[in-house]
């Protein structure tokens, strides 16, 4: 009698964890792939030094590591992630998320289906906390788990490997935005799937001073990228972050439930102020950018 050994079936779904300088955080974001429930092809590239795949060895994580001393952009560290692994379908995830349960095997199930492109919700690290809310609404109110599919943007993207083929990689020269770039390059009839089921966790700052710091310098970023990509002055740099972001209590009442909700809505001040800050920093990262371009 001939014993047939069934092998195991390589994972599915890559999930390139992003890091930057190492931080403790990333090795949280491990572990929660590690505890999802489908098999994963796991790669950590880590940019700016600091000895994650040691940080790796000594927690007992035994995922593939890639280091570079220099610091990568976000558009290169994705793409030496994807050149890096093998699996159908990729996911990325930052040192300073965790993925939910379900958050794989819910993409895969939308993936094997058909679905080239699948997007996932946001969810708040610190629910009790005042200035994580506003955080968390400044950056991500409109992926909030509750929203109707037609207010939701689709971020936070798994993608069938072959469209890198057809469409090239991200791009690595983007400080941010590289996403979007290539969103866009894919065309209307490739919108990505939105599941709120998918849920990601973003680590938000919990303290007055940590939130102003945060969004002035997450401002100041985009008013340069901004300035550099399209010419944008102060004023139209400041008017860009508020556009899509102006309707923040409107989006707590559509996107969040129950004890989340009540939450949100004592913090929605908070976030106005921090969507002005952030909006402010714009400007000055507007103006910085078009003085460096006139030397």
């Amino acid at each position: 009698m001939r014993h047939h050994v069934l092998m195991p079936q390589p994972p599915a779904l890559a999930v390139v964890v992003i890091g930057y300088r190492a931080p403790e955080t990333l090795l949280d974001a491990v572990r929660s792939l590690l505890a999802q429930d489908v098999p994963l092809e796991i790669v950590v590239v880590n940019s700016g030094g600091g000895g994650i795949s040691r940080q790796l060895s000594e927690a007992r994580l035994d995922v593939a590591t890639f280091e570079f001393e220099e610091r990568l952009l976000v558009g290169a560290a994705r793409n030496r992630g994807i050149e890096a692994t093998q699996a159908p379908f990729v996911a990325f995830l930052a040192d300073d998320c965790l993925a939910c349960p379900g958050w794989a095997r819910r993409r895969l199930e939308w993936h094997l289906a058909g679905h080239a492109t699948v997007a996932s919700a946001v969810v708040n690290s610190d629910p009790g906390s005042h200035a994580a809310w506003a955080a968390h609404l400044t950056m991500y109110m409109r992926r909030l788990p509750e929203l109707p599919e037609k207010e939701a943007l689709r971020y936070g993207v798994s993608f069938d490997r072959r469209l890198f083929a057809a469409h090239g990689m991200f791009d690595e020269r983007r400080s941010s935005g590289e996403d979007t770039e290539f969103l866009a390059r894919l065309g209307p009839e490739l919108v990505p799937v939105w599941d709120s089921r998918i849920r990601t966790v973003h680590r938000n700052t919990a303290t007055l001073k940590a939130l102003m710091a945060d969004q002035a310098r997450r401002g100041f970023r985009y008013g340069a990228h901004l300035a550099a990509r399209s010419g944008h002055g102060p004023w139209r740099a400041f008017r860009a972050v508020f556009h899509d972001r102006r309707h923040i209590a409107r989006f707590v009442e559509l996107g969040l439930a129950g004890d989340d909700r009540e939450r949100a809505r004592k913090a929605v001040p908070l976030a106005k102020l921090s969507l002005f800050v952030n909006a402010s920093g714009a400007a000055l990262g507007a103006i910085r950018s078009g003085r460096a371009r006139t030397r």
